[in-house]
């Protein structure tokens, strides 16, 4: 059995993924694929990892072997603050600091099971302020005052994060999907996930969507600096990232549905 865990992150449409996942949860399973969210991570004790006991570790072992017993084919467990929390990346002016020894720490819980992880990516400046608007959108308390000046010149980018997760995961694949990609398309997010066709209802929810809130953003240079930083992290992405993760692009997963489909025909009207 597969098990893919999807870290997020948070204000990249994982919550507009997840609801895609639960409303085709019937269809999934008839193609052999189950999907563990913070709903039934709740249920097992296992939302956040924060209280992982040799009793809750010894649970989530048990429903590992039932879901393979089941014959799911592939796991995917979806979770965004597996890679830490909005209020801790806002107060501290850093990009998920603690994603290395939570990552470590979801490695050290599914005892090397994982056979593939995937974490989506935004626009460094666009991914802030997003941010800074589901604060205020929400009522939210993110520490501080805003502080655009520390985020802008903060070295920590993407590549980072993706280092941090690699190293919790080593020789695991990671896939790394990009909001400008796939916002909007959760469908085409699952085929990149899963490397197979999947369902297209529901394709076109997207909660919590940015909305007008006035907040105080980055200036044009801290905007600027922003947008240099994260894209090295796709320059670096495009050139392989020294082996570490894979790129996934709209336009590939497209083309590949749009070949399985046809392959899917052909067995059809053979």
């Amino acid at each position: 059995m597969d098990i893919t865990v999807h870290f997020g992150a948070h204000r990249c449409a994982t919550s507009s993924f997840q609801d895609y996942l639960q409303r085709n949860a019937s269809a999934l399973s008839q193609q052999g694929v189950a999907v563990w969210d913070r709903t039934a991570l709740g249920e097992m004790d296992l939302h956040g990892l924060r209280s992982m006991t040799p009793d809750t570790y010894r649970a989530l072992q048990h429903g590992l072997d039932r879901c393979q017993d089941q014959g799911i084919n592939h796991l995917l467990i979806t979770e965004e603050n597996f890679l830490g929390m909005m209020p801790e990346n806002f107060s501290k002016g850093e990009l998920y600091p603690s994603a290395g020894s939570r990552a470590l720490l979801v490695s050290e819980a599914f005892g090397g099971r994982v056979t593939q992880i995937a974490l989506n990516i935004r626009a460094l400046n666009t991914y802030w302020t997003s941010i800074a608007g589901y604060a205020v959108r929400n009522k939210k308390r993110f520490g501080e005052s805003m502080r655009w000046a520390k985020i802008a010149q903060h070295p920590r980018s993407w590549r980072d994060v993706i280092t941090d997760l690699n190293a919790a995961f080593p020789n695991v694949p990671l896939l790394v999907l990009p909001f400008e990609e796939f916002a909007g398309r959760p469908d085409l997010q699952l085929a990149s996930v899963l490397g197979s066709s999947v369902p297209t209802d529901s394709v076109d929810m997207w909660i919590n969507k940015d909305g007008n809130e006035a907040i105080q953003g980055p200036n044009s240079v801290q905007d600027m600096q922003l947008m240099m930083k994260f894209a090295d992290d796709l320059s670096w992405l495009e050139s392989g990232a020294d082996g570490l993760a894979r790129l996934c692009l709209r336009q590939e997963t497209e083309r590949d549905a749009d070949a399985s489909a046809e392959e899917t025909d052909e067995r059809i009207t053979s």
